[in-house]
């Protein structure tokens, strides 16, 4: 393997320092950060921020693919293309569609290893209760059987796994497929703060697209405010929430409400998204009797058109989203990194997420506009923009 050498950059330590140095990255993994570091292949990085790979943990499609028909190669060249080193392929469908999805896609990578950016699949459904902008027909009840099944085809390769608390077996299904190692994400759900707790309490530790999906409480007497599921995960310090980084899904004043309550440390911020994402704007068709889309720019979402133009997942790509997290939500560059590849990281149990000896050799290098330059996964360039 060729080692590798991003020379003069502005490198983002893991301490959230930023350096004028050089990160050397050798058999794939960065081995030492600071000046003078000679590889055999070196990438000027003068003027440019040196930044650790974006983490997406929910991508259903980009570009004109999607997770649920396309090749997992084809999304991860685009995935490459727009920041991402690391994604979690996202599986929303009834239950035997998703074990042919999650079959097709270990067949053709080989369990995987010719896709390292896939760090492991994600299923949205079956386990939800509403469909969101999805159909009913993708929801269905609990079930040992329905499990088993989809933990075969998965092939030990399910990383995360949403569930709403107020299912019966929610509870038992929770703990047990955290005591598996995959992290339970509470989603699409009318939840009590209670049934969260219990869920929390079983081993649950991501809550999906916060605001998005959640029913806000009723008010109960005139003049009470009254406190709901979301102000409990706000404050719940055992879960990382998920933001969808637009501004559409989740209003910029309530993005900041999340960060003073979570801090950067227990937010990971995600695309959600779908066929369209990175498109001009248009209209396109999704897969599989989704119907029709419109994209207006990456901030409007993908929206269904025969479904009075509900939300149907984001038109953005990490890139997008890491540049919104600047200019739109006002944060440094730290704090942008931390969530969108730190947090997800450390959530997941990834050596990855920050610049330091001994981690992967996943980098980003981006100009004083933000924009990518070039994306290394593992130590090899994967893309690059000359």
């Amino acid at each position: 393997m060729t080692s590798i050498s991003v020379r003069n950059g502005l490198v983002l330590l893991a301490d959230g320092r930023i350096d004028q140095c050089d990160v050397l990255i050798e058999s794939g993994v960065i081995s030492e950060i600071g000046a003078g570091l000679m590889a055999d292949r070196e990438i000027d990085a003068t003027n440019c921020y040196v930044l650790p790979g974006l983490i997406d943990l929910h991508v259903h499609g980009i570009g004109t693919a999607s997770a649920s028909i396309s090749s997992l190669a084809e999304i991860a060249k685009l995935e490459a293309s727009y920041g991402a080193t690391t994604f979690y392929p996202t599986l929303f469908a009834p239950p035997e569609e998703i074990v042919s999805q999650l079959r097709r896609h270990i067949d053709e990578t080989d369990e995987l290893r010719s896709t390292p950016q896939v760090a492991g699949f994600r299923l949205e459904s079956p386990y939800i209760a509403n469909a969101g902008g999805g159909l009913p027909r993708y929801c269905a009840p609990i079930s040992e059987k329905a499990t088993r099944t989809l933990l075969d085809a998965g092939s030990g390769h399910i990383r995360i796994w949403d569930i709403s608390p107020e299912l019966p077996g929610a509870l038992p299904e929770t703990a047990r497929l955290t005591e598996l190692g995959i992290v339970v994400s509470i989603a699409h759900t009318s939840a009590s703060i209670e049934q969260a707790n219990a869920a929390v309490e079983c081993g649950a530790r991501l809550v999906t697209h916060l605001f998005d999906t959640f029913h806000q409480p009723q008010q109960t007497e005139p003049g009470a405010y009254p406190a709901g599921l979301v102000d409990y995960l706000l404050v719940e310090d055992r879960v990382v929430c998920e933001i969808i980084g637009d501004g559409t899904h989740v209003h910029p004043l309530l993005v900041e409400k999340a960060f003073r309550c979570k801090t950067a440390d227990k937010l990971a911020f995600v695309t959600d998204s779908n066929v369209g994402a990175g498109l001009p704007s248009g209209r396109y068709e999704l897969p599989l009797g989704w119907g029709t889309a419109e994209v207006k720019g990456p901030n409007n979402g993908v929206r269904l058109v025969d479904r009075g133009m509900e939300l149907c997942g984001s038109a953005l790509t990490p890139i997008d989203e890491f540049r919104n997290l600047i200019s739109m939500f006002g944060k440094d560059i730290a704090t942008a990194s931390t969530v969108c590849s730190k947090t997800p990281a450390r959530l997941m149990g990834l050596n990855k997420g920050e610049l330091a000896s001994g981690r992967d050799g996943d980098v980003i290098v981006l100009d004083m506009n933000i924009n990518l330059v070039c994306t290394i996964a593992a130590g090899e360039v994967i893309w690059q923009a000359w």
